[in-house]
């Protein structure tokens, strides 16, 4: 499957899959994704088919979440400590198995877009900078976007990378909340 044809399979899926208002964050961040892509002369497609299935098992369940990674034998690094402290960030190694097995996509740049929208990781693509990014700055999120000018976010994909980073870092410990363990290193990687 290419082109339109995974495309239209993919919209369907995720229409039948999300809820309404995930359904419509994903064309949010479709939207978005396709122009920071534009912007910065990265691969459209690539860019557009992860902004698609980066949120496609958003809406399964905590139970459901561990049941499909323990059924298809996903190996997550701290699958436990994540499972109890974090399982917000499960949905993106569940959505990249979901691309690879039920879509067959091979592209390991859209794979790693789709996996690392929620943490990162370090040396990511442009591709996966700019998943990131659309993400956490998607027109519906209902905070308000103060930490990142139009102009910065336009002129310098690494610097709106390592803005939107610091700002999920600052959000997660402001909640109290624990950090994923990888966090430092990849904090520490973009900022060296």
């Amino acid at each position: 499957m290419i082109g339109k044809n995974l495309e239209s399979n993919i919209f369907d899926y995720i229409y039948k899959k999300l809820s309404l208002e995930r359904y419509n964050h994903t064309i949010y961040v479709y939207n978005f994704a396709k122009k920071l892509a534009m912007h910065y002369s990265e691969n459209i497609y690539n860019v557009q088919i992860a902004a698609l299935l980066h949120d496609c098992a958003k809406d399964m369940s905590l139970k459901e979440s561990k049941r499909y990674i323990l059924d298809k034998n996903i190996k997550i690094k701290y699958f436990d400590f994540l499972s109890l402290y974090a399982p917000q960030v499960l949905h993106s190694y569940i959505a990249a198995d979901i691309a690879k097995n039920k879509f067959k996509i091979t592209n390991i740049e859209i794979l790693n877009a789709i996996k690392n929208h929620t943490v990162g990781r370090v040396n990511m693509s442009n591709c996966e900078k700019i998943i990131f990014v659309a993400d956490s700055l998607s027109p519906d999120r209902k905070f308000k976007i103060r930490f990142i000018s139009k102009k910065k976010l336009l002129s310098n994909l690494d610097e709106a990378f390592k803005l939107v980073l610091q700002n999920k870092i600052n959000y997660v410990v402001s909640k109290f909340q624990v950090l994923h363990p990888d966090i430092i290193d990849i904090w520490n990687y973009y900022n060296k």
